[in-house]
């Protein structure tokens, strides 16, 4: 249907282009039609382009001299008064006026294609904001249509031909509703027939309504400096209130008389009258006397200070006689509810046709010159007429009367014209006409510029155009839209919601200029300078006190779409002032923040996403990009980064291949972050290299988040650099003060489109790394996703809480830190905690100094999770341990490991065993004292706490073995080499030393590495039955195919295990404490599996270690 319409109007053009001319049979079929027709496409757009008085200055006249002019501003100036119509057209004048200049600039900074204002606002302050304004402008562009068309139908039915009314008399207002929907929507329709034939057919009809316009206000010039009683009308009133002119007219003359005869006394005392009319009657005094007496009759004294508002169905005078139109009083009635605001929402679409010239930007000659200059002189020329003082000329009852009901049905300006009121009547239907045609030319040509830039996707369908270059789809919707508006079928009613579109737009014109002057961009050199801040002031002002409820829509409306553009995405990048505002902005909030540490209140997750790329450089991991997502609500930064292996002049196409992917993951999984690709000659360099230099200043990240490696033992066998690598990774990230996040089975966890998760999050404190764990859980809860689930903490000590005193502690702790949680005691061995002992302990440590420099110290005990359990404990060491000093318990609880051997005197002294004690390293830890060690010297027996904590450990052997048995080469070993975790006060270095006293390094590095990775005595047999499996002394790698041989799982490890799962097998999630790296080389392969055996068995596993800096408290100074 849209393909048959287009070869018709292409017809059409054809024919009206080139009537009378000799070229009439140029499209007549022969083999080179579709070169004639491109040849004649090209002739006829630089023919359509049009020149300043063609172009803007006719549509500016057009729309600015619409129907308001002469159906409504007589009535708002005897409603406001003489100054209050002056202060509202002098406001409405100054916005227009500051808004015109402020156009100018931008129209002067550079070229302005099709789009006229979207164009402008769209470059000037960005595609959200211009797109946004853009839907509202183009919106109210065609309302505007209908107001226009409104009100020529509202002219013809009162004051031209009043016989035509097809419902009844038109003096009641459902009448003429009914009436202007009929009427509106058959002369709507022939008007869009008009801009269906093309905008030079529209050019040609404006110059006959403008030269009608002209004329007509020519003919009011003369009539306001000629108007005298002789010329005037005479109306007649009963006391103070109007008849109407109707209803007293008898053989041709007007009956203005109290006569038994005459029809006024009929009308108040006939029959059928209540006495109440005929009292009032009675009582009043009638008066004939001229409606526009002219500026000598002194009523602009009268009429300047009084204003008349009133209350719909109110009479404008103060009369306790209920007015009433059966009695001839419509005129005296206000008929809708009248404020200085509402005339100002009323008024100002008649000063808002400044932008119709730039509305049609794309067929001027040159927009730059004829913006500036044609619209400053329509606003200047219609300013002077706007001004006319209505209220020196005509008597203020005479004003009030809306539809000249007074006066027979007659315009108040058809009647002050000169010479006759035919020539308003008829300007005023050929402006109204001619003004809505203006806006039906102009709004599908911006909605089609909206649609061009692609920035509101469902719009693109509207930018298709018809071989002669007119947007066929977008002036379709326009007429729909249009046609809705005129079945409202009231000027009052559509003027208010038109005030909200245009005033919107034009703030922003304003803005746009104001924000590039403030922001003093290089390319802003307009040629034309104004800095427009109080035209932003002033639209928003007019806006609010217009119609406050209807501002709100429509700025509703306008961040609606503002952030459906950006929701979507705006990919448009046009160097507008939005994005140097937030240039600036970034910049100074970067400088501000300063060199200073970021203190720890303000700690939120900065995460640094580490993205594997596979040899055929795709980007995986979508669900981690999800998981990303989900950890939004600390609304920190966030840093995606892959690393190439190779050479950067190698790789330069790898690089930006890869962050497309990158950046369309991003946008695919809505993703607020930065995407960033590196080349190094290795991965573990390449991370080195982005958590040391990523970020400026203090905005950088905290945190480094990489998926666990689920398949290390299938990569291990053939290559055994993705173990190093991983650990070099998360040594980088420890020495550089950063938190870790390592989420395990990465392909289980929810996308963020899917349904949202219930059962429990669980969190397993082991080891408090100051509260990411819990701002972790809390994350996550906050997410759609995971907002259905329930969090429980599962607080893990090596103490008994035999009465309950420590949950409660925790249930009370996690409270005042207003989290949702349960909490749970769970008990277990030392042993099978003491991989997480030194942390404990260096956390303690960092705890302190962090609360110390948040001057919370005082309050520690209440605020902080760790000083709550250690509290707890010193009280519990100390009822079963009197013999340690609670202070120095506190001060020193650390473990140390005894390592005996047989074969040497367990009696020694024991000041040669302090003699002999050496530092054995056990865990890499970011920048703490070094853990020392008691080492046992062989044929040495301990006293003391080590006497009783032999006893404990050769019970828990015995137990272990059940039936006591074991065989030879097990009881060998232990024999040869046991583990005891001992709590005392640090010791000092003791070298062990073999069997002729002299150092065997080979022999400390084997040491160190059973410390690192066996955690309780059984542990320890199960690596001295596999030792074959350590590394040599020089710290090589292990083979890989050792490494694969009999997967052993560590004791510590694995009871943990048994504990989470028992516990929390069915958890949507459990968050636990990433175990210490291991400090020596070669180790790698064990603490891997000491890793995937502590997390087996679970659904979806998130390893957190904590920087010591994430301190998470109820309150603080």
């Amino acid at each position: 249907m849209i393909n048959i319409l287009e070869n018709i109007l292409f017809v059409t053009e054809n024919f009206s282009t080139n009537f009378g001319k000799k070229n009439i049979n140029a499209f007549a079929a022969n083999p080179h039609e579709s070169k004639i027709k491109c040849l004649y496409l090209s002739k006829s757009d630089k023919r359509q382009k049009l020149g300043t008085f063609l172009g803007v200055f006719l549509p500016c006249i057009q729309n600015i001299f619409g129907v308001l002019l002469f159906v409504r501003m007589p009535w708002i100036a005897g409603v406001a008064g003489g100054l209050q119509f002056f202060l509202m057209v002098g406001f409405c004048c100054l916005c227009t006026t500051i808004t015109t200049l402020s156009m100018s600039a931008i129209a002067t900074n550079g070229k302005v294609p099709a789009g006229g204002s979207y164009f402008m606002i769209s470059r000037s302050i960005g595609p959200e904001f211009g797109g946004a304004v853009g839907i509202l402008f183009y919106l109210g562009t065609s309302m505007a249509a209908a107001m226009y068309l409104v009100g020529s139908v509202e002219v013809f039915l009162k004051y031209v031909c009043p016989q035509a009314s097809l419902f009844g008399d038109v003096s009641d207002s459902a009448s003429l509703f009914n009436n202007t929907r009929v009427y509106g929507t058959i002369l709507t329709f022939l008007v869009m027939i008009c801009v269906f034939i093309g905008i030079r057919f529209v050019s040609k009809f404006s110059v006959l309504s403008l030269a009608a316009v002209l004329l007509s206000i020519f003919c009011i010039y003369i009539g306001i400096f000629t108007a005298s009683p002789a010329r005037s009308p005479y109306v007649c009133a009963l006391g103070e209130r109007l008849i109407a002119k109707a209803l007293i007219m008898e053989n041709g003359t007007m009956q203005c008389h109290k006569n038994i005869s005459g029809p006024l006394y009929k009308l108040y005392c006939g029959q059928n009258q209540s006495s109440e009319a005929c009292a009032f009657f009675q009582n009043s005094n009638t008066s004939e006397f001229p409606a526009i007496p002219g500026l000598a009759s002194n009523l602009f004294y009268e009429n300047v200070l009084a204003s008349y508002y009133r209350e719909m169905g109110q009479s404008y005078d103060n009369i306790s006689f209920p007015p009433s139109s059966e009695y001839g009083q419509a005129s005296s009635i206000a008929d809708i509810t009248t404020s200085f605001f509402i005339l100002i929402a009323i008024f100002f679409p008649s000063v808002t046709g400044l932008m119709a010239g730039s509305n049609r930007s794309g067929d001027l000659a040159n927009p730059q010159f004829s913006i500036p200059v044609g619209t400053i002189c329509a606003v200047l020329v219609t300013n002077m007429s706007t001004t006319l003082l209505f209220s020196a000329v005509a008597d203020g009852r005479v004003l009030r009367d809306k539809f000249g009901e007074s006066m027979g049905g007659e315009m108040l300006v058809a009647a002050l014209a000169w010479p006759h009121f035919w020539v308003i009547r008829i300007g005023t239907l050929l402006a109204s006409i001619g003004a809505g045609l203006q806006c039906l030319t102009g709004a599908p040509r911006l909605l089609q510029a909206i649609a061009q830039d692609e920035v509101i996707s469902f719009l693109s369908v509207f930018k298709v155009v018809t071989r002669r270059g007119e947007p066929l789809r977008a002036q379709l919707l326009t007429y729909a839209i249009s046609q809705g508006a005129v079945l409202i079928a009231s000027i009052d009613s559509i003027t208010p919601l038109i005030t909200m579109f245009f005033l919107l737009c034009y703030g922003f014109v304003n803005l746009a200029t104001a924000l590039n002057g403030y922001l003093k961009e290089p390319s802003w050199r307009p040629r034309f300078k104004l800095l427009s801040s109080i035209g932003v002031c002033i639209c928003l002002m007019l806006m609010f006190i217009s119609s406050w409820y209807y501002a709100l829509v429509a700025l509703a409306i306008a961040g609606g779409i503002y952030k459906y553009i950006e929701y979507k995405g705006a990919s448009k990048e046009w160097g507008d002032a939005t994005r140097g505002l937030q240039f600036t902005t970034a910049t100074r909030a970067i400088l501000a923040l300063g060199t200073k540490p970021i203190h720890t209140k303000n700690w939120r997750p900065q995460l640094l996403v580490y993205v594997p790329v596979k040899n055929d450089l795709s980007v995986g991991e979508n669900n981690l990009f999800h998981f990303v997502r989900q950890l939004k609500a600390g609304k920190g930064l966030t840093i995606i980064t892959s690393i190439l292996e190779g050479d950067i002049c190698d790789r330069k196409e790898d690089v930006e291949f890869v962050k497309t992917q990158l950046d369309e993951q991003l946008l695919q999984c809505r993703v607020k972050g930065l995407a960033s690709v590196i080349v190094a000659q290795s991965v573990a360099e390449g991370m080195k290299n982005m958590v040391q230099s990523a970020g400026l200043g203090n905005l950088r990240h905290n945190t480094i988040l990489l998926t666990y490696p689920e398949n290390w033992r299938e990569l291990n066998t053939k290559d055994n650099t993705i173990l190093l690598q991983l650990t070099s990774i998360l040594r980088t990230a420890q020495a550089c003060s950063l938190a870790i996040l390592m989420p395990r089975f990465i392909d289980a966890f929810p996308q963020s489109k899917d349904a949202a998760l219930t059962g429990t999050v669980d969190l397993w404190f082991i080891v408090h790394d100051g509260g990411i764990l819990l701002l972790t859980a809390y994350l996550l809860l906050r997410n759609r996703v995971w907002c259905k689930c329930r969090l429980r903490v599962f607080v893990v000590t090596g103490e008994p809480d035999t009465n309950g005193e420590l949950k409660r502690v925790m249930t009370r702790f996690v409270y005042d830190l207003r989290i949702s949680a349960e909490v749970e005691i769970v008990e277990m061995s030392k042993s099978d905690i003491s991989a997480y002992a030194n942390q404990r302990t260096v956390a303690a440590d960092q705890r302190r100094e962090l609360l110390k420099e948040m001057k919370c110290q005082d309050v520690a005990a209440k605020t902080d999770l760790q000083t709550v359990i250690d509290e707890h404990f010193v009280g519990v060491r100390e009822s079963v341990d009197g013999e340690i000093p609670p202070k120095q318990v506190k001060k020193n609880s650390i473990f140390k490991v005894r390592i005996s051997s047989a074969g040497h005197d367990s009696n020694a002294p024991s000041t040669e065993r302090r003699d002999s004690k050496a530092k054995i390293d056990t865990h890499l830890l970011s920048p703490v004292k070094e853990t020392k060690f008691d080492v046992v010297e062989p044929d040495t027996k301990p006293s003391g706490d080590n006497d009783r904590r032999d006893d404990e450990i050769a019970k828990q052997d015995k137990e272990e073995k059940g039936d006591g048995k074991e065989d030879d080469e097990e009881k060998k070993s232990v024999n040869q080499h046991s583990v005891a975790f001992v709590e005392g006060v640090e010791g000092k270095k003791k070298i062990e030393s073999d069997d002729d006293g002299n150092s065997s390094e080979s022999s400390d590095k084997v040491n160190q590495r059973l410390n690192e990775y066996t955690f309780s005595p059984t542990a320890l047999r199960d690596v001295l039955a596999n030792e074959e499996k350590l590394p040599n002394a020089e710290g090589s790698p292990v083979p890989p195919e050792k490494m694969t041989s009999s997967p052993r799982r560590l004791h510590s490890a694995k009871r943990l295990n048994e504990l989470i799962v028992e516990r929390s097998a069915d958890a949507a999630a459990v968050l636990i404490n990433l175990p210490a790296l291991p400090k020596s080389p070669g180790s790698e392969f064990y603490y891997m599996e000491y890793v995937e055996t502590l997390t087996n068995g679970l659904k979806r596993v998130v390893l957190i270690r904590g920087s010591g800096r994430e301190v998470v408290t109820a309150f603080a100074e």
